[in-house]
């Protein structure tokens, strides 16, 4: 004789098996759909006329001198430090910041060192804001030290990361000769 417990387990059982049929259904039903909600291809937001490719990247000068450091203490201090300028023309782009450096030395022999990352400026102030404005060049006094592993002459590439104010990433490089 069923009791009460067994009748609560087969209605339980048989709402599983309904909500499973109903469920199966809904899933060939929108498969089955010619009507496409979502894009298959990236969307840009906002208004950005001239993008981040408008924003435009240089060396104060492209040769720069590596200078020699008390007390060094490699890998921690380098025998020399190479101080370098990154001149950032923003060409009227509104709302990009500066969020990071990545700098590499390759010495005069081929000797690569591994890429240093080097933080935005502080405060990140976006172009085009009440701070700075738009049609300004903006300078990034930079340096690097060179020395511990290979020679002190060679070439520096930095790479400029940079966002917008619609979370669009964009970088530029920046080549400097050092002697």
């Amino acid at each position: 004789m069923p009791t009460l417990l067994d009748r609560g387990a087969h209605g339980l059982c048989l709402c599983r098996h309904i909500a499973c049929v109903f469920l199966l259904g809904a899933a060939v039903a929108s498969a089955s759909c010619d009507e496409q909600k979502y894009p298959t291809e990236p969307i840009s937001f906002g208004f950005n006329p001239l993008g981040l490719t408008a924003v435009t990247f240089s060396a104060q000068s492209s040769t720069v001198v590596a200078q020699p450091v008390s007390n060094p203490r490699c890998p921690q201090v380098a025998p020399f430090n190479v101080p370098f300028v990154v001149v950032m023309n923003p060409n009227g782009t509104t709302g990009v910041a500066v969020t990071g450096f990545r700098v590499q030395f390759t010495d005069s022999a081929g000797m690569t060192t591994p890429q240093t990352l080097l933080p935005a400026p502080v405060p990140v102030t976006p172009f085009g804001s009440a701070l700075v404005d738009a049609r300004a060049d903006r300078f990034f006094s930079l340096s690097t030290g060179v020395g511990c592993r290979g020679g002190q002459t060679g070439t520096i590439v930095v790479v400029v990361d940079t966002s917008d104010d619609q979370g669009h990433k964009g970088s530029g490089k920046v080549q400097f000769n050092v002697r």
